[in-house]
Parts: structure tokens; sequence; C-alpha cells
């Protein structure tokens, strides 16, 4: 899928979480979901969130500068031993190494990335974003199963995981969900304004 198919998804979830909540509310659950259903793809260098993040978007630079963050984070909880700095330190750490679908892609990667989240929003009860962030990553994981490349979910296990139904990246199928999935944000958007 293409970084603005995932995009919509993550949009359209927010909306449909949103519903009906205060206006503060519905912007932060559809920011959080939508970089939910991006964040997966910080493993390869030309990623939605990556090309905002690196300076240069290729592979090098990708794993320098995780490792530098993950080093960094790790140096953290070396000083004050707190679990939330050793779970960043080593989810960037294995970002930096990973290739493209496999370890932000699996269950190892979405239950770190789950915990950190949680970590780090457990303190501020805000849980329809930690919600926005959960549905978004999954949604993500659930959606590139559709492509014919699929998703090491088992990671580190070389099992690849793809649907018998696939969508062709940027083909009829995923555009057309694309169409469908900006009328349905567009529909979410006016019956939140009426």
């Amino acid at each position: 899928m293409t970084g603005k198919t995932h995009t919509a998804i993550g949009r359209a979830i927010g909306f449909t979480l949103a519903f009906e909540k205060p206006i503060d509310t519905q912007l932060a659950i559809i920011a959080a979901s939508t970089i939910g259903a991006l964040a997966p793809d910080l493993d390869h260098p030309k990623g939605e969130l990556n090309q905002k993040l690196l300076l240069i978007n290729n592979n090098f630079f990708k794993t320098a500068f995780y490792l530098t963050v993950g080093g960094g984070f790790l140096y953290i909880y070396a000083q004050k031993n707190t679990p939330l700095f050793m779970l960043l330190g080593l989810f960037f750490l294995v970002l930096a190494i990973s290739s493209h679908r496999t370890f932000t892609h699996s269950i190892l990667g979405f239950i770190l990335f789950s915990a950190i989240v949680k970590l780090i929003l457990m303190e501020y009860g805000v849980s329809s974003i930690y919600k926005g962030l959960i549905i978004g990553y999954s949604s993500h994981l659930l959606a590139d199963c559709f492509t014919s490349k699929g998703i090491k979910l088992f990671y580190p296990f070389k099992t690849n995981v793809v649907f018998p139904l696939k969508f062709k990246k940027n083909g009829f199928a995923e555009k057309l969900t694309f169409s469908l999935l900006i009328l349905y944000c567009l529909v979410m958007l006016f019956l939140n304004l009426i």
C-alpha cells in the first residue's frame, strides 16, 4: 500500500473514533490514528514519517539516525533506570537494523510499540489517543497483508503473511479504496459539523 492510502485509513479510523467528541479531542484522535497508521513504515527510509524526520532518505542515514536515537534512550535509561527509556532504546535500535516489512510489521514490533505508547500516555489519562495510535498501527499491518509482498508478522521468523486477496500497489483496487476512504472522511466531517 502507498503512504497516502495508509494515511487515508488512519484518518478514517480517527474520524470514526472521534465521532461526537469535543473538537480538541477529535483533532488529537485523528492525528494519533494517522501517525499510528504511518508508524510501521519507519523501517523504510522513504516512508511518510521518515520524509519528515530524516535529513537524507536512504538506508544508511536511516540506520545511523535510529542507532543514535536508540543509543541516546539507552544512555538515559542507564542514568535514570526508567523502563520507558529502555523500551524506547530497544525499539529504535531494532528499527535501525531491520529491513522493510520486518520488525515494525510484526507482532513483536506491535507489542513493543503498544507498550511504549501506553507507558507514555498512561500518566495523562488519554485512552482515546492510545486507541487511535494502536488501531492505526494495526490497520497498517492488516492493509499490508493484502499486498503481494505481505509482512513478516512473526518476525524474527521469516514466514511471510499474505492474504489470498491482493491489492496491486497503486492499482485500481487501492485507488478505489483510497477514494472511498476520502469520501467516508468527508461524510464523517460533515456529520460532526451538523
